[in-house]
C-alpha cells in the first residue's frame, strides 16, 4: 500500500516535491550543504546527475547548469518549471565528452544503485569532470535514531534498496575520486552522508583526517 502510494507521487513530480520538502524542512540543510562545497561560480559548468525534477538547479548559474534523469517525467517538468539545460540519460552511461564539467553533483542516487552501477556512475564522472574538479555526493544513511519512525518508515518504502552507512559508500568513491571531506548531517527527518570529492587520485590514505566518524 505505502509503495504504490510512493510510486503515484514520484509519477507527480510536483507533488512529490511537495511531499519531500515537508519532510526535509523545505531542503534547507542541503541546500546550505551544496552552497558550502561547490564554488558555484559564473561560468563553471555544472552536472547535476539525476536530477529529478531539477529543484536544485536554482542554485547554480542556468548558464552552467545540465541536469540529467533517466525519469522523462522529471526531465519535462523540469524544463516547464526551471531555467538551465535537462536531458533524459542513463547516469551509468553518460553521453558527454572527457572533461567537459568543473563540478557535479549527485543527490539521493547511489542507495538507489548495485555496487557494480554505482562504480560505473563514479567511473563515468570522473572521466567527464576536468582536472582538479569537485563532485559533491549526499546519499541516504540508515536511520539510527530509534525515535525517528517516519525516517525509517521513508527508507523501507522509497525502494532504496542499498542504503549503505558512510564506509560503504566511501569505499565505492576512492577508487575514483580523492575525498576532501566528508560529514554526517540531517535535513528534516532524513539522515545523509556528505562526500566532497576532487579529480586527484588519493595518494596514501583515502580517509581526510578529522573526517566523521560513521554513524
Amino acid at each position: 500500500m505505502l509503495h504504490s502510494i510512493v510510486e503515484k507521487l514520484s509519477d507527480h513530480p510536483g507533488l512529490f516535491l511537495f511531499a519531500r520538502g515537508i519532510l526535509e524542512d523545505n531542503f534547507k540543510a542541503i541546500h546550505r550543504t551544496i552552497r558550502e562545497q561547490l564554488s558555484m561560480k559564473p561560468g563553471h559548468k555544472v552536472l547535476d546527475v539525476a536530477c529529478g525534477p531539477g529543484a536544485f538547479s536554482v542554485l547554480f548559474d542556468p548558464e552552467g547548469y545540465f541536469g540529467v534523469d533517466i525519469n522523462h517525467r522529471y526531465i519535462n517538468y523540469a524544463k516547464r518549471h526551471y531555467a538551465g539545460s535537462f536531458q533524459v540519460m542513463d547516469v551509468r552511461n553518460l553521453e558527454f565528452e572527457e572533461s567537459s564539467f568543473d563540478e557535479a553533483l549527485v543527490f539521493g542516487l547511489l542507495h538507489h544503485l548495485s555496487d557494480e552501477d554505482a562504480a560505473r556512475v563514479i567511473g563515468g564522472l570522473s572521466r567527464v569532470l576536468k582536472p582538479g574538479g569537485r563532485v559533491l555526493v549526499i546519499e541516504d544513511i540508515p536511520t539510527e535514531s530509534k525515535l525517528n519512525l517516519i525516517g525509517r518508515l521513508l527508507h523501507w518504502v522509497e525502494n532504496g534498496h542499498f542504503i549503505r552507512h558512510s564506509e560503504g559508500y566511501r569505499r565505492l568513491l576512492v577508487p575514483h575520486l580523492q575525498l576532501k571531506d566528508e560529514q554526517i548531517f540531517r535535513s528534516g527527518i532524513c539522515d545523509y552522508y556528505m562526500a566532497s570529492l576532487d579529480m586527484e587520485r588519493p595518494s596514501r590514505s583515502s580517509t581526510p583526517a578529522g573526517s566523521s566518524p560513521d554513524p
